[in-house]
């Protein structure tokens, strides 16, 4: 469906297939079953890696300016 690529920034959408969050990431992993592992670069959890489905991503490239902070 999606594919990513280590060190890709990506985008948390808010729900499946949703309008994209102000929160970033970048890529650090690909886990089986769609799955990547998203160190955050900002927001609450900034630092953390997190694992999520690749309809819960979106590319930084793929986001409104509006939203995308560059």
């Amino acid at each position: 469906m999606y594919e990513f690529e280590r060190g890709d920034i990506v985008y948390i959408r808010d729900f499946p297939f949703g309008k994209p969050t102000r929160i970033r990431g970048k890529v650090v992993g690909m886990l089986h079953g769609d799955y990547y592992n998203i160190l955050l670069t900002n927001g609450l959890n900034e630092g953390t890696i997190i694992t999520y489905k690749c309809y819960k991503l979106i590319r930084g490239k793929d986001v409104p300016s509006e939203i995308r902070e560059d």
